[in-house]
């Protein structure tokens, strides 16, 4: 029974950091997913000449606020309703933006 005991000890403490790290960065698979597809569709424009260098670098710009804000929501370990809803927010915004600039019918 000692070495279960032992064993057991054992297995919670080489577990604590991980539970540590996994508590320290909050996941927010979703707003990641979205920054990433958002990414993708300035790419696909500027690839297929819907977007321009100057309309890309803007749009580049609005992607990196989200990115701030993201980073300030989970600074304290967690990200709360009210922040992931002002994100998506923020993201919306962002997505209508890329879909005006790449329907604008401008060209490089």
């Amino acid at each position: 029974m000692s070495k279960f005991k032992t064993c057991v000890a054992t297995l919670v403490i080489a577990a604590l950091p991980a539970l540590a790290f996994a508590q320290a960065t909050p996941a927010t698979p979703k707003i990641d997913k979205r920054q990433t597809e958002q990414q993708q569709r300035i790419g696909q424009g500027v690839q297929s000449g819907q977007l321009t260098k100057r309309e890309a670098a803007r749009l580049e710009k609005g992607q990196a606020k989200v990115q701030r804000m993201e980073t300030r929501a989970k600074a304290d370990g967690v990200v709360t309703a009210k922040e992931r809803k002002q994100i998506a927010h923020e993201q919306n915004k962002q997505s209508r933006r890329i879909a005006a600039e790449k329907h604008d019918r401008q060209r490089k």
